[in-house]
């Protein structure tokens, strides 16, 4: 067996995992996708489940390599920063044309973490998000509770993914915000994002919705006047 084998497996495992998960894939389809003995995955990288963390952390990587966390003078401005943390999410959720399965792999541990990809997915996603919460803590007008501070940032995350992974529902209910790729505007997408964003930060956090024992709770609106 050569290092070519290695290099071989890791090709075609990577676009496999992607698409159907590492429970769904078998070390025999792999071998076989890469004309490989049934034997040398397990004498490569120890079992399936090595090969699947080696693979979640090299498409990690290489997506943060294209497009790296922001780095930022002191006096850069919260609004500035928070643009700058969601312009850059897009881009590394758009590197799909350069690193397709990359990302499919990345969003897959995301929305349905492994076990063996959790620890690699939390050193993807766990520095972004904490820097996220810092910026929108020093954006908020009252001090937010940690669980607050988590929940707007779990809602500017949401705002960015929506574009990656309801793309077939927004060209059917929205196509207009998509360009004539069926891709939005990256930098137009981060600023109407931060807008947003930043008007539910600083906003009036007053309007608690009617409640009644029982039931769900209820929203009043003037329809007449909308």
């Amino acid at each position: 067996m050569s290092s070519s084998t290695r290099e071989k497996i890791f090709e075609v495992a990577g676009p496999v995992f992607a698409e159907k998960g590492f429970q769904s894939t078998t070390v025999r389809e792999l071998c076989d996708k890469a004309g490989v003995n049934v034997a040398s995955i397990n004498y490569y990288f120890g079992d399936k489940q090595n090969l699947y963390s080696e693979l979640v952390r090299n498409a990690q990587k290489r997506c943060e390599s294209q497009h790296p966390l922001p780095q930022w003078e002191a006096d850069t401005l919260p609004e500035q920063r928070l643009y700058d943390m969601v312009l850059t999410l897009l881009q590394q959720l758009s590197v799909a044309q350069t690193a397709p399965w990359e990302v499919q792999l990345l969003m897959r541990e995301v929305l349905n973490p492994s076990r063996g990809g959790v620890e690699v997915a939390e050193e993807y996603f766990t520095p972004f998000f904490k820097i996220l919460l810092d910026v929108i803590e020093s954006m908020s007008i009252e001090p937010q509770s940690l669980s607050k501070l988590a929940e707007i940032g779990l809602s500017v995350l949401s705002q960015c993914l929506i574009y990656r992974y309801g793309s077939e529902t927004i060209a059917k209910i929205a196509p207009n915000v998509l360009g004539l790729d069926g891709k939005p505007d990256v930098e137009s997408l981060a600023l109407q994002i931060t807008h947003f964003s930043i008007a539910g930060i600083k906003g009036n956090n007053s309007f608690k919705p009617e409640t009644r024992l029982g039931t769900q709770p209820t929203i009043n609106l003037q329809m007449s006047r909308l």
